[in-house]
């Protein structure tokens, strides 16, 4: 995956508002992205590095009781992002089983992917990394 250098800073930005938890600071990010394509990219980056994380603290493809633990610690840990267990759910099952959601994605998706790769991200690290050392390393996986 060829990341863009002028879109990669705007889904950077909206991984760290999730990562602060905060859902206004979040909702101004996603609207600080000028155009219809740079938003597309921006979600399809972080639905990439979500699903890569996923893959990587599963040895593999998860398995649907694997994606679902993860979607319940998700959705406990991201409450303030006012999304439920079924949502982290059925959003997560979609991204490791290939289902496209890049394309016509509700806003409850484009939320999902940035609080959901800001959660792995800062939950799945190593012990001496901050999370943007771990979406360097994930970048990096994904454009080698």
């Amino acid at each position: 995956m060829k990341i863009n250098s002028q879109v990669e800073p705007l889904a950077r930005n909206a991984i760290h508002a999730a990562v602060q938890q905060d859902l206004a600071k979040l909702r101004a990010a996603l609207r600080a992205i000028p155009n219809d394509q740079a938003a597309y990219e921006s979600v399809a980056l972080a639905l990439a590095v979500t699903q890569l994380v996923m893959t990587n603290i599963h040895d593999g493809k998860p398995s649907e009781q694997q994606t679902r633990a993860v979607a319940a610690e998700i959705a406990q840990a991201e409450a303030w992002a006012q999304v439920s267990e079924e949502q982290v759910s059925n959003f997560l099952l979609r991204l490791v089983n290939g289902e496209p959601l890049a394309q016509a994605i509700a806003e409850e998706h484009i939320i999902l992917a940035f609080v959901a790769a800001a959660n792995l991200l800062s939950s799945c690290r190593r012990d001496s990394e901050e999370w943007w050392d771990h979406l360097d390393r994930a970048e990096a996986a994904l454009e080698a």
